[in-house]
């Protein structure tokens, strides 16, 4: 397995987002914005990419709240969605039932698109935003993770929230331990 990387830079997140809708529009007959909601619903919710396309429409339509069983611990976690998490949700799944996929699969809206169409995508917005470092599906969560902490430093709420063990752990995770040391590097002087 490859080491991804966060999106640190705010302007390469507000990049994809732009290319996903775009992408969609051009590309979707059907759904133009899943793979936007799927990013939008990776980088707020801190979810693993199992869990995001395991969602169907009845847990976010009409809903602040949803409680998921995680794919890798098997623990409960409940989420709650943000103002732009929920705009997006009323309006992607306005004529939809509850029981579709959130992130639906173009040949059956009620099984969601694979692990591996999720990269692709991913990683066509990769290169539509001119990043150069790895990102896969779970750049998403890590995403999350390292814009929280740069914003708010609160390494314990996001240690329970990634239900991470240590702080260690959770800041080598979101790549905040990988910066710390390359600056470092950069700045070390004999």
């Amino acid at each position: 397995m490859n080491f991804v990387e966060p999106i640190r830079d705010r302007r390469d997140v507000l990049k994809i987002k732009k290319f996903l809708r775009e992408y969609g529009e051009q590309n979707l007959k059907s759904y133009p914005d899943k793979y936007y909601i799927m990013f939008i619903t990776g980088i707020y919710l801190g979810l693993r990419i199992n869990e995001i396309l395991k969602m169907t429409v009845g847990d976010v339509k009409g809903r602040k709240t949803c409680t998921f069983r995680q794919s890798k611990t098997g623990k409960e976690i409940m989420v709650e969605y943000n103002a732009e998490l929920l705009r997006a949700y009323k309006e992607y799944c306005e004529h939809r039932t509850p029981d579709e996929a959130l992130i639906p699969s173009p040949y059956n809206e009620y099984k969601p698109i694979t692990r591996d169409m999720a990269y692709k995508v991913m990683n066509k917005a990769k290169k539509a935003a001119g990043i150069q470092y790895s990102i896969g599906t779970h750049t998403l969560r890590k995403t999350c993770g390292y814009h929280y902490y740069r914003q708010t430093k609160d390494i314990a709420t996001l240690q329970i929230w990634f239900n991470h063990t240590s702080p260690e752990e959770t800041l080598r995770y979101i790549g905040v331990t990988r910066d710390s040391v390359l600056k470092a590097m950069r700045n070390f002087r004999i």
